[in-house]
């Protein structure tokens, strides 16, 4: 007998989801469905990381815990707290090993051998507790999810009612803003050591027929009511402080009760007249936020968010107290803010409004206010970056993209850009130059010539069946910076990972990477910030539709459950389609934590029925809406800290093999496949 010679070939996991082209054309290394992993910026793909709820206090992701060697005599039960009875510390179970070992998190103080009580009842005793003492890698991966249930179930939802309609990290801290429970007012918080806690605004009064400046600090006083009040901001919003100004001031809290009607003076002397009530600065509820950071004063201190969602004022926020800021323009309620060339800009429907130079309350021609109107109603702002004069802001609509060049009133122009192809709302991010979700896919925004103009550029082609059946479905995005990710979240909880790859050519912008989807089920992500933290760290935090705020690419599962994910490799026929191969083995190359379960099939032939396995049968695997019926099934398991190889045996003859690789757990760390290596034996050409 004859042994034919086995030929080894190996081909990088690279290319990404693939939709379009023909089975027998697709590269070896893409994807024809997959759903949970993401490209690596390395090279290969690798397994999503979770996703946990947040509010402040003690993240699940890390949670610690320690094994408990003594014994049990009372009926102990996960959940439960338990006290030393010598050293007072105390702390909750997370797991049950046996009669002598449990496992416990939470723990405040420090246990020593002694006896441990349960609601002041004994439960047995202490002889000594061990932080990670988990006896194998498996046990370790399994106790930290144990104990970050335990952290988990501690955290809350914002409080009120309906979406989270923001979420916001600012000068160290992270905000939230949700519908009260009434749904009649929006209410902000923010995250704390104790969870989130209702930020108070102060109060606002308008003011007409200015004579004289009011200063922030200064104290003021009505005439005839009496009432008083320390200034924490003078907004003038139109004409000038001696002459027919009209503005708003604000303060934390006042004396007395102000009228609507007469003067308000400083140290006696009349500055302005009042036109309103002093009232409570509030929020309607409804709205959906969009924020900006921007430094208008100059000093390392200097930087506000500025704030729009839609249904409300724009509003700057200090850290302390909510601004209202007025324009006066329609119905004064912008859907989007961005800080670009010394000017608050704002999205108003079909226009852009943009504010004095240098300040953020003026929209008066004095100051150098601009209206650019658009006819079309308006889906986002983005500044690009250039030098101090070819900076643009590019304002995305329905149906066109335009460019607004210039720097101040004198030469500010508005120009159409794309006639016929616009943007989706909360889509549009810079990575490298703006990125846009439209009709025809993710469309990149590339300068040329030093922003004298600009190419559009579709991303997307190869994941175009993809795009049209999420149409409509697009509720926000973000970037990835540490992997160089544009992220589309829809509101049916799925999402592309779209990776954007670094030029070789000096000013060029990035080149589309891979493409591939995610699916975080039932969680839904109304709003997106992605943010370096004071620390330096990234972080993204999502407002989701269900009232938490999750945070996203942390921990091993989606806040709890188990991350379902799978990806189905394009048939591979190593260069002869037409001839038919003894297919021996497949290795997979990984880089991956400390522990990962794979399950892996495959299938011959581009999915012909004719094919011959031997000592096979079917199963089928299921996620994310596609199905893939297979002919064998392996499961693997490694603990390990570094690149791994591991062989499956792939008896068949066919034309073409695909692999159908699959992971479902909620304790595996995040782990990278980077290659793949068949092993065949050339045979016959089909008839």
């Amino acid at each position: 007998m004859t042994l034919r010679k086995v030929i080894p070939e190996m081909f990088a996991l690279q290319g990404g989801l693939d939709l379009v082209t023909p089975p027998v054309g697709l590269k070896p290394g893409k994807v024809i469905s997959a759903v949970n992993f993401e490209p690596d910026l390395n090279g290969g793909y690798r397994r999503m990381a979770g996703i946990e709820r947040y509010d402040g206090r003690s993240r699940p992701s890390d949670a610690v815990y320690y094994t408990v060697d003594g014994l049990v005599s009372g009926p102990l039960v996960v959940g439960q707290q338990i006290t030393g009875a010598t050293s007072g510390a105390t702390a909750y179970v997370a797991a049950l090993e046996s009669a002598t070992r449990f496992v416990i998190s939470k723990i405040v103080g420090t246990f020593v051998a002694e006896t441990f009580t349960v609601a002041a009842v004994a439960y047995g005793t202490i002889t000594e507790a061990t932080i990670y003492g988990a006896s194998t890698k498996q046990l370790h991966a399994e106790y930290k999810y144990d104990a970050a249930e335990l952290y988990r179930a501690y955290i809350n939802k914002v409080p009120g009612s309906g979406y989270v309609r923001g979420v916001k990290y600012y000068d160290g801290n992270l905000y939230a803003f949700r519908d009260n429970v009434a749904a009649t007012e929006c209410v902000m918080h923010i995250a704390s050591a104790a969870g989130w806690i209702q930020v108070t605004f102060g109060k606002e009064i308008q003011f007409t027929t200015a004579v004289g400046e009011i200063f922030e600090g200064d104290t003021v006083t009505q005439v005839t009511s009496g009432a008083t009040g320390v200034v924490k901001r003078a907004l003038l919003r139109t004409g000038t402080w001696s002459a027919s100004g009209k503005g708003t001031l604000v303060f934390d809290s006042i004396t007395g009760t102000f009228d609507a009607t007469n003067a308000i003076q400083v140290s006696g002397v009349t500055k302005v007249t009042a036109s309103s009530l002093c009232t409570d600065i509030t929020l309607l509820p409804g709205g959906k936020f969009e924020f900006d950071i921007v430094n208008f004063g100059g000093g390392v201190d200097s930087k506000r968010m500025y704030c729009a969602d839609g249904v409300n004022h724009a509003g700057e926020f200090d850290g302390t107290r909510w601004v209202p800021i007025r324009t006066g323009v329609g119905d004064d309620n912008p859907k989007f803010v961005v800080g670009h060339k010394k000017h608050l800009m704002l999205g108003i429907e079909s226009e852009v409004i943009i504010s004095g130079i240098g300040d953020p309350y003026s929209f008066t021609p004095l100051t150098g206010t601009v209206q650019a109107a658009t006819g079309e109603t308006i889906t986002g702002l983005k500044a690009q970056v250039g030098t101090a004069t070819s900076g643009v802001l590019v304002v995305l609509t329905e149906k066109k993209v335009y460019i607004l060049y210039g720097n101040d009133a004198t030469d500010f122009n508005l120009v159409v850009h794309s006639p016929d192809s616009g943007g989706r709302a909360y889509t549009m991010q810079n990575i490298g130059f703006a990125h846009f979700l439209d009709t025809k896919g993710v469309t990149q925004l590339e300068a040329s010539q030093a922003f004298g103009s600009f190419q559009l550029h579709v991303l997307t082609n190869a994941v175009q069946p993809y795009i049209d059946a999420k149409a409509g479905l697009e509720i926000s995005s973000c970037i990835v910076r540490n992997k160089n990710l544009y992220r589309i979240f829809f509101s049916d909880g799925t999402g592309l990972h779209i990776q954007m790859q670094p030029n070789s050519y000096a000013g060029a912008p990035p080149r589309l990477g891979d493409i591939m989807p995610f699916d975080y089920g039932d969680r839904v992500m109304n709003t997106i910030d992605s943010v370096v933290d004071i620390n330096g760290v990234e972080r993204k935090f999502g407002a989701g539709t269900d009232g938490y705020v999750y945070e996203l690419d942390v921990g091993t599962s989606f806040d709890g459950d188990v991350i379902n994910s799978f990806m189905v490799m394009a048939f591979h026929h190593s260069k002869n389609p037409f001839y038919r191969k003894a297919y021996r083995r497949c290795k997979l190359r990984f880089s991956a934590g400390a522990t990962a379960h794979l399950s892996v099939t495959y299938d011959l032939s581009f999915g012909d029925r004719d094919s011959v396995y031997s000592d096979t049968y079917s199963k089928t695997v299921g996620g994310g809406g596609a199905y893939w019926d297979s002919a064998y099934w392996d499961s693997l398991f490694w603990d390990a800290t570094y690149s791994q190889e591991v062989t499956i045996d792939t008896p068949g003859n066919g034309t073409s093999i695909s692999l159908v690789i699959s992971n479902e757990s909620a304790v595996d760390e995040t782990f990278t496949i980077n290659s793949i290596q068949t092993q065949y034996s050339m045979g016959r050409i089909t008839r």
